[in-house]
């Protein structure tokens, strides 16, 4: 019996039925001596009623102290996930632990190697659970880190926490909800974090702890890794497959690595490519290449082998961004190809390739798939064994040109979930629905590793998507999104989640056509028009969020979300709910910028301007309200981090003051100077009310500092004003009179006509219905 299949599980055939029968004896003696190791039927009982027999164990010595670290801290999340039911468990080096008393076993001790559990052959993030006898070994792979200097890798491998996490999750009713530690710290960087405390996990009652007694599990995850930006490494990372990058670099653009231009460009001008009759010598460009010099080809094939030989895995080959082909005769000639040079870099890359594969058999050479490479080779339908393959895009027309190939190493991709079209990176993207879909197409189509583009860094509004996503891949199968949000909800809210099921479906429904036609990437996010030409569907920021984020939807879910916080059973739940709320009141504040500009553009009278300028000074005050007066981000809640803003963005970026790829934001109303907005006249018509009088009127009347003054603007589309010109009107029972007050001294003014100077002129126009 093992645990249910999650990703991928090879099963592994129980003890025999006399050894099973011995164990079961053993340990009936040993329950009738008072302790609790084993239950009714084939079940090891961990822990019940608050109280438990077990121990922690981790091994004696670890590959690197920091890999020490990272397994005690790791052993520590293990007795939290107990302590959070009552047990107390301690933690034991190997060679300190009571031997009689059972054990849970962590990472590779030498228990774990008596029951044949060879952690070194587990392929990376995979992991063994399995029960012998009354004990239990949760083990997965430890790796420092690969390379040394500029190719030192970041992250360290700690398998064992990805065994740890899904034995919690279910074992022990745990669920890892939200980031638990800052972007670019590990697990062995937990020490600091109140694990039963922090609002990232919740840990579920679960009074009565049980495993199969035959539980024997092996699990290989669906990734190698799972790239963004910033990275991240903690327990919820890894408990939902968002592994960071070990043993596989990332470069893509890889001859520049190998061929540094300040090295060779003055000693080797031959190795650049030949353009309009002259070498290239590149500077602040992109460096091209002669690819048919066979030394310049050598030093392609030596950068792949040194990587491979500092301990990783993998290594990426790709040609220049902006690629420009060598002019030489000798690059005309290269396999015979004439002018196609796509083929040309297929089978320069696939020639490499077979080389690593003879130099060093087992590695992986991942070959990027871009622009010039983006369509497979049309010479060769087969790659060498040790072959993988880098897309650019990760949609069905991305993947359907690959079918008719073998690539043995399966692929790695990007996605552009959360890389906004027109929307802004604070404002939610996609949907569960959407990433279920995803997830079955990227499994379906082996892709071994992401690239995210885009951050998704929205726990408040989007964190069931994110869970959702690293959840499916746990077994894309079985699990579907409708139960993963409500597994989601039920953990992070308790007796609050009905009404925040309900706000999370409003919202996810409202945004889904986004999700899924809109965004970046997504099957319309450009067409071709009558013309030819390649337009985009979106084009206007502010008719696109007027459009998704309507005031009655925001209506209803500001009701679902303060129903909710009237719920909030816990702190815990209160303070996810303040994430929440915080990110919709970011959102609703854009959202009622955006309204009330189109309803001054319908009528822009002064009250609607005002309504608008109060709109963008209030949320101005609110973003303030997240910085303090250095411009720091203040602590948030009980959170190891300030989960919103996002780290690294200042209150500039919030306000939307700068443009980004595909944010056209700085030149909105939402960056408005308010201040002299309001004390600037209204563009198009203007008001100017004239006082009665009785006396005779002069240039010098006391009349004229009593009436409004009115301040001429420039006409639309006009240059703009370079003086101040003030009019003043009064009106008696037979005369209008008018004062017109300029700021260039009368003395400066030329005698003569006024033709091609700056002049006044006041037209009259009668009542209507009125005599002339």
């Amino acid at each position: 019996m093992s645990s249910p299949a999650l990703g991928s599980i090879l099963q592994i055939a129980p003890l025999p039925h006399w050894r099973w029968a011995l164990s079961l004896l053993l340990s009936c003696l040993a329950l009738s001596g008072g302790t609790m190791t084993i239950a009714r039927g084939a079940e090891l009982v961990l822990a019940a009623d608050g109280k438990s027999d077990y121990q922690i164990v981790v091994p004696d010595t670890a590959p690197s102290p920091a890999l020490s670290n990272a397994l005690a801290q790791t052993a520590r999340l293990l007795q939290t996930a107990f302590k959070a039911n009552g047990a107390d468990l301690a933690i034991v080096s190997e060679a300190k632990r009571d031997a009689a008393k059972p054990a849970i076993f962590l990472g590779d001790t030498a228990f774990a190697r008596q029951q044949g559990v060879a952690v070194a052959k587990l392929k990376g993030w995979s992991y063994v659970l399995r029960a012998s006898g009354r004990d239990v070994i949760i083990a997965g792979r430890e790796q420092v880190g690969p390379g040394v200097g500029a190719r030192k890798a970041e992250w360290d491998r700690v398998g064992t926490a990805k065994g740890v996490t899904d034995f919690l999750r279910q074992y022990l009713g745990t669920r890892f909800l939200y980031p638990d530690l800052p972007a670019r710290q590990a697990v062995k960087d937990a020490a600091g974090v109140n694990l039963l405390a922090s609002p990232a996990i919740e840990f579920l009652p679960t009074p009565r702890v049980a495993v199969p007694a035959d539980l024997r599990v092996e699990k290989t995850p669906v990734f190698d890794s799972w790239t963004a930006y910033p990275p991240r490494g903690g327990f919820y990372e890894i408990a939902n497959n968002r592994f960071p990058r070990v043993d596989d670099p990332f470069g893509g653009h890889t001859y520049e690595r190998a061929v540094p231009p300040e090295k060779y460009v003055a000693t080797h001008p031959e190795y650049f490519a030949l353009l309009g009759g002259q070498r290239m010598k590149p500077k602040n460009e992109n460096a091209q290449y002669c690819i048919s010099n066979p030394e310049v080809q050598e030093l392609f094939y030596q950068d792949l082998i040194a990587w491979l030989d500092e301990g990783f895995q993998s290594v990426d080959l790709g040609q220049p961004d902006g690629f420009r082909a060598c002019q030489c005769e000798a690059c005309a000639k290269l396999f015979d190809t004439g002018g196609d040079w796509s083929e040309k870099l297929w089978l320069l890359h696939r020639k490499l390739a077979e080389r690593v594969l003879a130099a060093r058999p087992g590695k992986t050479v991942c070959l990027m798939s871009y622009i010039l490479t983006a369509n497979p080779p049309k010479s060769f339908r087969e790659f060498p064994a040790n072959t993988q393959i880098m897309l650019t895009g990760t949609n069905d027309d991305d993947l359907a040109p690959w079918r008719g190939h073998v690539v043995p190493q399966g692929f790695t991709g990007y996605i552009y979930n959360w890389c906004p079209n027109l929307s802004t990176r604070y404002t939610p993207m996609r949907t569960p629905g959407f990433v279920e879909t995803q997830a079955k197409r990227l499994v379906a189509n082996r892709i071994q590793s992401i690239y995210q583009d885009g951050p998704g860094t929205l726990q408040g509004l989007e964190g069931p998507v994110y869970y959702t996503m690293g959840r499916m891949f746990d077994d894309v199968t079985n699990n579907q999104a409708k139960v993963l949000v409500h597994e989601f909800c039920g953990a992070a809210f308790g007796k609050a989640a009905p009404p925040m099921l309900q706000f999370y479906d409003q919202l996810y429904h409202a945004i889904e056509l986004y999700a899924r036609q809109l965004g970046t990437r997504d099957p319309a996010w450009v067409y071709t028009d009558i013309y030819g030409r390649r337009r985009k569907h979106l084009t206007d920021p502010m008719q696109f969020l007027g459009f998704f984020y309507t005031p009655t939807l925001l209506a209803s879910l500001e009701a679902q979300l303060a129903q909710a916080e009237k719920l909030a059973p816990t702190d815990k739940v209160k303070t996810r709910l303040a994430l929440v709320r915080r990110e919709f009141d970011y959102l609703r504040g854009v959202a009622r910028v955006v309204h009330l500009n189109h309803a001054f553009q319908i009528q822009p009278d002064r009250a609607s301007r005002d309504r608008l300028l109060d709109a963008i000074d209030a949320r101005n005050a609110e973003i303030a309200t997240y910085f303090d007066e250095r411009g720091r981000t203040k602590p948030f809640g009980t959170w190891s981090y300030v989960p919103f803003p996002p780290a690294g963005h200042n209150a500039a970026h919030l306000r939307l003051s700068h443009d980004g790829y595909q944010e056209p934001y700085s030149n909105t109303p939402f960056n408005w100077d308010t201040k002299t907005m309001r004390n600037a006249p209204l563009a198009g018509a203007k008001r100017l009310p004239a006082n009665v009088i009785a006396s005779p009127v002069t240039f010098d009347s006391a009349h004229w500092a009593k009436a409004t003054a009115g301040e001429l603007v420039a006409l639309p589309g006009a240059a703009p004003l370079t003086r101040k010109t003030t009019v003043r009107a009064v009106v008696d029972a037979t005369h209008l009179y008018v004062l017109a007050e300029c700021e260039l001294p009368a003395a400066l003014q030329p005698a003569g006509t006024g033709t091609n100077q700056e002049s006044f002129a006041l037209y009259l126009a009668p009542v209507a219905g009125t005599a002339a």
